[in-house]
């Protein structure tokens, strides 16, 4: 099968991580994918690429603009869009109806509610597709909505000293790693004397280059903060694997509150996750990560973490199930089902 998708890529947004999934599965399983994505002048190179551009990729859009030759000369026999709402909307328009005739098209929802510009709904997609129960308001507007969960990237293990070693991080402490990038904040600022003295626990923050945090400045020698550009897929991973334990903490936002990408992508790395209780974005996990409702708890929680070795195991070992079962090429399966039916309905 032809696919082509409009999205985000190789940057720090949900479309991108959701669309890289995908991409890689599908290509694995044989199917020729053609992405079109942003222009790099539209993004600030140090802080959202996360990875060079592949030989399939097209960058032919702006926010506001779009060089239409690229999508109708490529071939593709099903043309997937990301995130409607980020892109140039009025510009596709104008190009959809020649898409349409000699394409299939999909939409795949991140909007949390529905939208109250009506260009939203302009386009007569043949499908839509929603990854967050929580979207179920689509079937108000389009009853065939298909529900198709969120694909996780792949299990997959490093060796955690020679991680530390490539990283430059201290080789016989507990590593407490907060990932402090794509809206996630630092949370845990303190250590307990336990985690301190007795597994000599370090917190290791890493966040944006600029971001605003004191210790930057003045770390105590139990804290290690990082300022990084946008990470990388194989740079994160090194901060996964040479790390004991990871903090995703996310609570509020003034916007999207759908699952979060960054779990799906970070969940196959086997370093067990510590996420807030009361926070909206990790509703489908619950085994599979250790959650805390505030800085006391989630203080006990990493020390008993750091005193059993049983909880990790079990932690990891549920991680992986999750992982594996909703892999990326299950889901990718999955949305290759839809596309054929898609095909078959329109002759």
């Amino acid at each position: 099968m032809k696919i082509a998708m409009m999205t985000h890529w190789n940057d720090e947004t949900g479309a991108a991580v959701h669309a890289k999934a995908l991409v890689n599965a599908w290509r694995e399983m044989g199917h020729k994918v053609t992405v079109f994505s942003f222009l790099r002048d539209d993004f600030r190179e140090d802080r959202f690429t996360t990875g060079k551009d592949e030989s399939y990729v097209i960058r032919c859009f702006g926010k506001n603009s779009l060089d239409p030759r690229p999508m109708l000369t490529s071939e593709f026999d099903i043309f997937v869009v990301e995130d409607l709402r980020t892109l140039p909307l009025e510009q596709l328009a104008m190009i959809f109806p020649m898409i349409r005739n000699r394409a299939r098209t999909v939409h795949i929802v991140h909007e949390d509610k529905l939208p109250e510009e009506a260009r939203f709904y302009q386009l007569p997609w043949d499908k839509v597709v929603y990854f967050d129960e929580r979207q179920e308001f689509l079937k108000d507007v389009y009853p065939g909505a298909d529900f198709i969960p969120f694909p996780c990237f792949p299990v997959r293990r490093g060796d955690k000293y020679e991680s530390r070693e490539r990283l430059n991080l201290p080789k016989d402490a507990k590593i407490i790693f907060t990932f402090c990038q794509r809206g996630y904040s630092p949370y845990l600022r303190y250590l307990c004397e336990e985690l301190k003295y007795k597994h000599k626990a370090v917190l290791l923050f890493v966040i944006p280059q600029g971001y605003e945090m004191l210790e930057k400045e003045s770390a105590p020698p139990w804290m290690i903060v990082r300022e990084e550009g946008a990470l990388s897929v194989e740079r994160f991973d090194e901060y996964l694997f040479a790390s004991d334990v990871v903090i995703f903490h996310k609570y509020k936002n003034r916007y999207l509150r759908l699952v979060s990408a960054t779990i799906f992508q970070a969940i196959g790395a086997g370093c067990p996750i510590f996420i807030p209780q009361q926070s909206e974005y990790f509703q489908p996990l619950k085994d599979e990560v250790i959650y805390y409702s505030d800085t006391e708890d989630l203080c006990k929680k990493v020390t008993a973490f750091c005193d059993d070795e049983r909880i990790a195991k079990s932690v990891i070992e549920a991680e992986e199930v999750y992982t594996r079962v909703k892999s990326a090429d299950k889901i990718a399966e999955i949305y290759i089902d839809v596309f054929t039916r898609v095909l078959k309905e329109r002759g």
